[in-house]
């Protein structure tokens, strides 16, 4: 069915679409798509003809897309019916608009955008990759309104997802005002943090601002090793009292722990699984040092291949296990999109993860999808795979700066307030350069996993200055 997009008179077509599908009508008073599915859902019935001659074209479109993907006519409502999905699809057709039909695909605005809301820590981690400060904030750090005004921005554009990142988000006290003014304005907030200031207060407030995922750093199951990456005495007895406050809060819909994969802590990561399992955790992430920030100079306690792919074989028989129905959580990795590959394999391609991230078996999307979001996230495997950044993913400083990914915060695009989030997602040079994954070189051009992996872009530029180079970390 893909090959039908590579003719040109097809991409055409399509971005003709688009752009009629996302034009601002003058007549009904709104962008047509949103008032198009208003239309379908039975809202809006004083549309003109023109609208209406676009919305049957696209209630056909859409059937006939879901359809191929076994996703019946009752089921497109239900999600048209969702404001998530609504504006994936909303900045499906903008990206048509703007980029062509392409793969991997463009979407019209990143969907999801990690915030490093504040360079301040209250740990000394030394592989942090936005090289944070202790106990200390920068100097250009945006104010309380200015952080209002990057949303509203982000909400212009459509923007489904906003992690508030760090440094440790927590060390600012307007981050509860922020993510609740996020959350009123349609995006979802998250948090990543260190857990060490996770009262039960600081729950209460982060659950009244709209967070219902949080993901927390937990790096072994003994203090001395934990406290070791984060150079801070006590800092795993506070982390793990932080889990707990939040497992024991009991409203938040995820509670994610991620361990750092290092050389003195990758024989604990079945213990620490298991230790996840205990706390209450409902997903285990592992990631791994990148080399940007204070990462740069952590690389050596990189593990090795042979290492780093039987963690992952672990980790993917976890999740296999998972979908099967054991008692075991969602297991991912991050910065290790490989990890797709050995999910892949040892599942005989029938279980792995999209864009790190994404399986399928989520409770949230099996209950949209009536349990066909696997098989979606699978057909979609050539569109939506692999590295997110720059196709549907950036990331945010603290100074309201634009950046390609959130460790890559050394590469400054533009600033969001002078620029708007729009004019750089669009046209900045190197963005659009991290775009040509066709033109990725070397041992990643060639893998038989490169469909749903792609190597990390910001590692391949890390490790061999090319963006579209490869992803040197990768064990296979």
């Amino acid at each position: 069915m893909f090959k039908i997009f590579s003719f040109p008179f097809i991409k055409q077509l399509l971005q003709g679409l688009g752009k009629n599908l996302t034009k601002y009508c003058n007549k009904c008073g709104g962008n047509r798509f949103d008032l198009i599915i208003d239309h379908l859902l039975g809202k809006r019935e004083d549309l003109c003809l023109g609208c209406r001659i676009q919305a049957e074209i696209l209630n056909q479109l859409l059937f006939r897309w879901f359809s191929f993907f076994r996703i019946d006519s009752q089921t497109l409502r239900k999600l048209c019916a969702d404001r998530i999905i609504r504006k994936v699809l909303k900045n499906f057709f903008k990206g048509l608009a703007l980029f062509g039909m392409r793969v991997p695909y463009v979407t019209g605005a990143p969907l999801s955008v990690v915030w490093n809301y504040t360079s301040k820590c209250n740990l000394k981690c030394p592989h942090c990759f936005v090289d944070s400060r202790f106990n200390q904030k920068s100097e250009n750090e945006l104010t309380t309104e200015e952080a209002k005004l990057v949303i509203d921005n982000l909400a212009e554009n459509d923007v489904i997802m906003v992690n508030f990142c760090g440094g440790e988000p927590l060390t600012r006290e307007d981050v509860f005002e922020v993510m609740k003014y996020a959350y009123n304005q349609g995006i979802v907030p998250s948090i990543s943090t260190n857990a060490t200031l996770l009262s039960k207060e600081v729950c209460q407030k982060l659950f009244n601002s709209g967070v219902r995922s949080v993901s927390i750093s937990l790096d072994s199951i003994s203090s001395e090793n934990h406290d070791r990456l984060r150079q801070v005495p006590g800092a795993f007895e506070k982390a793990v009292n932080g889990i707990n406050n939040a497992v024991e809060f009991g409203k938040f819909n995820e509670i994610i722990l991620n361990t750092t994969l290092t050389d003195y802590n990758y024989h604990e990561i079945p213990q620490i699984y298991e230790f996840s399992k205990e706390l209450g955790a409902t997903k285990y992430y592992v990631s791994r040092i990148l080399p940007t920030g204070r990462g740069r100079n952590y690389m050596n306690h990189d593990v090795s291949n042979e290492i780093k792919k039987k963690v992952m074989d672990f980790m993917a028989n976890k999740l296999i296990q998972h979908v099967q129905g054991k008692n075991e959580l969602i297991v991912l990795g991050r910065g290790m999109s490989y990890f797709s590959k050995t999910c892949h394999e040892l599942s005989n391609g029938t279980i792995y993860p999209l864009c790190e991230i994404l399986t399928g078996y989520e409770p949230l999307y099996r209950n949209l999808f009536n349990d066909g979001a696997a098989n979606l996230i699978q057909r979609l495997s050539p569109f939506f795979s692999g590295c997110a950044t720059g196709l549907f993913y950036c990331g945010l400083d603290c100074e309201g700066m634009v950046i390609p990914c959130a460790p890559a915060n050394h590469i400054k695009l533009g600033n969001i307030l002078e620029e708007g989030l729009h004019e750089i997602w669009v046209k900045n040079p190197l963005l659009n350069y991290i775009r040509e994954r066709n033109k990725i070189v070397g041992k990643c051009s060639k893998c038989d996993g490169k469909i749903y992996c792609g190597g990390c872009r910001l590692t391949a530029y890390g490790l061999t200055g090319n963006w579209l180079g490869s992803d040197l970390s990768c064990p296979y």
